[in-house]
């Protein structure tokens, strides 16, 4: 198979699993939509599940934004990398949804995507702690950095995921910049006024 049509098969593969689930996600179907025959998918891929597996990685690995820990400019840096977190979360919500609708029944098929917030949650634990030493944030408790740093990866996820099915819901980038701010409170952060010129948002 070429990588072409491999990668056709993952794109059409995580588009079906995203609108049908996994019983509306059939072999024939994706083949169909591929413009390839089921012989061919199951040669490559072995099975459903297999091909669904790679198909939701490489989805959730799309996409995904860097948090740099020695930007000049660390609170726009945050800021920026939450609305991006979250429009990336938007972006995938049918397939983060399936998924976990799907995760008790059939956790083979998603490897990663319900826990991968992990690689974020990671960044932004680095990102503080690389801003404590820079001397922009004062030294936290290891648990309360955590914390933080949950706190605002799944509140972008939680707000991606369900900003459709809650009316008046404030726009993306405010909800993303309060995140932000309440978590820089919750780590002692100076006051805006105190804040040096070229962090302030």
């Amino acid at each position: 198979m070429s990588i072409d049509a491999r990668e056709k098969l993952l794109e059409v593969a995580a588009r079906v699993y995203a609108e049908a689930g996994y019983r509306g996600t059939t072999t024939r179907r994706i083949a169909q939509e591929a413009g390839l025959n089921e012989v061919t998918l199951f040669r490559h891929f072995g099975s459903k599940d297999a091909l669904l597996r790679e198909a939701i990685e490489r989805a959730d690995q799309q996409a995904r934004q860097r948090l740099d820990p020695d930007a000049a400019d660390p609170i726009a840096e945050m800021h920026r990398w939450s609305l991006a977190t979250f429009e990336r979360f938007y972006a995938q919500k049918n397939l983060i949804r399936q998924v976990m609708g799907d995760m008790v029944q059939r956790p083979a098929i998603a490897p990663r995507i319900c826990d991968d917030t992990t690689h974020e949650f990671d960044q932004l634990v680095n990102f503080v702690v690389r801003q404590e030493e820079r001397g922009l944030l004062p030294a936290s408790d290891p648990a309360m950095r955590e914390a933080a740093a949950a706190m605002v990866v799944h509140a972008l996820l939680g707000n991606a995921l369900w900003r459709d099915l809650v009316p008046d819901m404030p726009p993306p980038d405010a909800c993303a910049r309060l995140f932000v701010e309440v978590m820089l409170r919750a780590l002692g952060a100076p006051t805006p006024a105190a804040i040096p010129e070229g962090a302030r948002p």
